[in-house]
């Protein structure tokens, strides 16, 4: 019940900023059309919405996820820059999911494909695999190592603490590996 009033509230807000005036006329049109789509898209029937989400892991993950978008930017402005200086080393990693709930999967490959030089191309099923293309490829390890980091911020803010042990145990096995 109070998902589907916050998304009401929220489908309303971004119909009156659409259209870039406040007006009664426009508030309203917005809480109709907010609920008709409300009616069509049923809140409740959305799998993966946490129950209960950590605001302080949330920020941390937003914290990370920006840091990267920094580093990345930089990166790319650097080879735009030097356009000589191409050690330009691509492919294609394979980075299968620990639990990754539909929400965290999505929020997952939309923030790697937000991230200059990283894009997800494909999203493979049973069990859940991202595969990104990266720009800079030094290793495969590291670009899984990266994921998973990024995967346990998430899962550490969004889901039950079972899915964080998962991500932490496969964390920590992508450590060990790295420093045998």
């Amino acid at each position: 019940m109070m998902l589907g009033l916050v998304a009401l509230v929220w489908l309303a807000v971004v119909w009156v900023a659409l259209w870039g005036r406040l007006t009664p006329g426009n508030a309203v049109a917005g809480l109709v059309v907010a609920a008709a789509v409300i009616v069509v898209l049923p809140v409740a029937q959305l799998r993966g919405v946490p129950s209960r989400v950590r605001p302080l892991r949330l920020a941390r993950f937003a914290g990370y996820f920006v840091a990267k978008l920094v580093e990345a930017n930089a990166v790319v402005a650097w080879e735009v820059l030097t356009p000589s200086n191409r050690r330009v080393n691509e492919g294609i990693v394979a980075i299968p999911l620990c639990r990754a709930s539909g929400l965290a999967v999505t929020i997952l490959a939309n923030t790697i494909t937000l991230t200059p030089g990283t894009l997800v191309v494909d999203i493979g099923a049973s069990p859940t695999t991202l595969f990104v293309h990266v720009l800079h490829l030094r290793s495969i390890e590291d670009v899984r190592r990266s994921v998973l980091r990024l995967e346990w911020l998430l899962v550490r803010a969004l889901a039950d603490d079972e899915s964080v042990r998962d991500v932490e145990a496969a964390l920590a096995d992508a450590e060990q590996r790295r420093n045998p």
